[in-house]
């Protein structure tokens, strides 16, 4: 049997793995299924329509399946919440179901929410993501894998972060954040490639020089962004990093960040 904490309440209705721990004072709503080895450390809050995997750990105060935080929602609605395996919720860190009906949140393995992080509704957070303190997105946010957001970062509602992308403290986007750089600043730009991460990830140098002459070429060559991707295409090789690169600025909604306007690193 799950190990549940006298003053913790579980609902009727809620599915636990026999492995699962419930520590002191945590609530866990009527629709919420826990996988195995899933720990909820105290003081939390697990409700609505949410699955947790197995090996997550969700320390006090954070809140998960919450109803968002929009007037379009509709009372009674199901509205999922989805999460992978091997997360780590910190203190105070909240992340909500999908808006409209049947819709949801995802959230993939191996990402790390600090504390007071926020993910809104109909967000997709990938593979390997840290969200510093304090940081978040907006509603259908989509952070792909390996996406670093400093402290006191955020995103505009619809955005995306490409893959292995980092973004510095402090900083907010209206615009989507390519694979491979680094952004910073309040509606900034692009400032660099995200070269640390990539080597500690295991890129090779010869990746990560390609992925610096597309740098230069998309941000530092003056041309105007479908002139630059010809050119990438044109000129570098089509590695899977550089036509990754290309398909997520062509499939843009938002548009791409432009290279940020204080001048740049190599």
């Amino acid at each position: 049997m799950p190990k549940i904490h006298p003053s913790a309440i579980v609902a009727d209705g809620a599915i636990l793995d026999d492995s699962v721990e419930v520590g002191p004072f945590c609530y866990v709503g009527p629709h919420v299924t826990i996988g195995a080895g899933t720990r909820l450390i105290g003081h939390c809050n697990i409700d609505g329509y949410t699955t947790l995997g197995s090996g997550n750990v969700v320390h006090p105060f954070a809140a998960l399946g919450q109803p968002a935080q929009d007037h379009a929602v509709v009372p009674g609605a199901k509205t999922y919440l989805k999460i992978g395996n091997d997360n780590i919720f910190r203190e105070g860190c909240a992340i909500h179901t999908g808006t409209k009906p049947d819709s949801e949140t995802i959230i993939g393995n191996h990402c790390m929410f600090m504390n007071a992080t926020h993910v809104a509704h109909n967000c997709r957070i990938g593979n390997n993501v840290i969200f510093v303190g304090f940081s978040g997105c907006a509603g259908y946010c989509e952070v792909f894998d390996n996406v670093l957001l400093s402290a006191l970062s955020g995103m505009h509602q619809f955005c995306r972060i490409g893959r292995f992308a980092i973004i510095s403290g402090g900083s907010v986007f209206s615009q989507d954040v390519p694979p491979f750089m680094m952004a910073e600043g309040r509606n900034g730009g692009v400032k660099m490639i995200n070269k640390v991460g990539l080597q500690r990830a295991g890129f090779s140098s010869e990746t990560i020089t390609i992925i610096k002459h597309l740098y230069r070429i998309y941000y530092r060559s003056g041309l105007i962004p479908s002139n630059a991707l010809a050119k990438i295409k044109e000129e570098l090789p089509q590695t899977p990093e550089v036509l990754e690169f290309i398909q997520f600025c062509e499939s843009s909604k938002r548009g791409v960040l432009p290279p940020h306007k204080e001048g740049h690193r190599n």
